[in-house]
């Protein structure tokens, strides 16, 4: 990628034009932004390769500009779904980020971080949204009922638990998984992968099995850009799944 467009949202003026700067000296186009309004408007004028989201976007509203992103993106039929990067490290870091927070970024960047790590993390990402997202998936490849049906010898009350468990633990999964990719902690990475790939295989979910052992091969290869086009696979997968077997569980065992 030699030449990115990025839409910077930071409303720290001196910050922003210390990266607006960076950036412009990279030969990469920038629109700075100060809030999610102007932000908003201006995704609905320009195509943009990325929105870098600056040190400034508070903890709370980090998780809550990607979710009105996804949101102005379905509603206003955006033609592609752009990624989410945050400058604020920190947020990465903490053990106690809200493990509420359905809508994190894609992908965190060092607040001195440098043009080529950020063109690296936007190619990764890019790739990943393009090659792991079909539009409409087999409804098989997401989730078999009937082999899952046939492992719990037909129970509804341990299908509905099995599900309930997993509705419950996945999302504090991907964020577990978010912050070591952050960190570089491939270990603590693969272990997490694996453990979700277990409980994916239970499930009966091919898609998302299958993605859980691409992203747990890639970090025991501690391949950090395959790593984050696994990630963004697999959080496609689980984001088909999850209304699927939520249906599927009210359908068995309403509650």
């Amino acid at each position: 990628m030699s030449s990115l467009r990025v839409l910077l949202v930071d409303g720290d003026s001196r910050e922003a034009a210390r990266v607006v700067q960076l950036l412009s000296h990279a030969n990469h186009s920038v629109f700075d932004a100060s809030g999610f309004d102007q932000a908003s408007e201006a995704l609905q004028l320009q195509r943009f390769d990325a929105v870098l989201l600056g040190a400034s976007v508070s903890r709370s509203e980090v998780p809550r500009f990607a979710a009105g992103l996804r949101d102005l993106e379905l509603r206003k039929k955006l033609p592609s779904r752009i990624p989410v990067l945050s400058i604020s490290s920190r947020i990465a870091e903490d053990p106690g980020w809200s493990r509420a927070q359905e809508s994190p970024p894609d992908a965190y960047l060092a607040p001195r971080f440098r043009p080529d790590t950020l063109a690296s993390a936007i190619e990764a990402l890019a790739n990943g949204i393009s090659q792991h997202s079909p539009e409409v998936p087999e409804l098989s490849e997401i989730f078999s009922p009937d082999r899952f049906g046939d492992q719990c010898v037909g129970e509804p009350e341990l299908m509905a638990e099995i599900i309930d468990l997993f509705l419950v633990e996945h999302q504090g999964q991907l964020e577990a998984m978010a912050r070591a990719l952050a960190n570089s902690r491939y270990e603590q990475l693969s272990r997490t992968a694996h453990t979700i790939k277990g409980s994916l295989a239970s499930l009966h979910a091919p898609r998302g099995r299958h993605c859980a052992a691409s992203l747990e091969a890639a970090a025991s290869r501690q391949d950090g850009r395959e790593c984050h086009t696994s990630m963004l696979a697999l959080e496609s997968a689980l984001a088909q799944l999850k209304p699927v077997l939520q249906s599927f569980r009210n359908q068995i065992l309403p509650q």
